[in-house]
């Protein structure tokens, strides 16, 4: 379930002024419901509520995919989802930091 808050921080990402109808809303929260699904299976898992990189790409990937292009999305973010993946392993392994 997408909370409200995070459906209207998606909307306004989106440059999405108007009053969505009840189809365009469920068109959004599944959007984003994919999203968080496919970026938790890559990243384990997520805080989507919170500010942060797990949130930047839930919102990238709601672009892309209204766009049609979530291939171009796994494509141009492929970077910043590994190297989330070491950092949340080296968090989760006890390191903690590089310094």
């Amino acid at each position: 379930m997408i909370s409200e808050e995070l459906l209207q921080e998606a909307k306004s990402y989106l440059d999405i002024t108007w009053e969505l109808d009840a189809g365009e809303r469920t068109k959004l929260s599944g959007i984003l419901e994919r999203g968080m699904a496919a970026l938790s299976g890559r990243l384990g898992p997520c805080d989507f509520e919170t500010n942060g990189e797990e949130k930047d790409l839930l919102l990238n990937y709601a672009m892309y995919a209204r766009a049609g292009a979530v291939d171009e999305f796994w494509k141009n973010y492929r970077d910043s989802i590994i190297s989330l993946q070491i950092h949340k392993w080296a968090m989760k392994a006890g390191e903690g930091s590089c310094g």
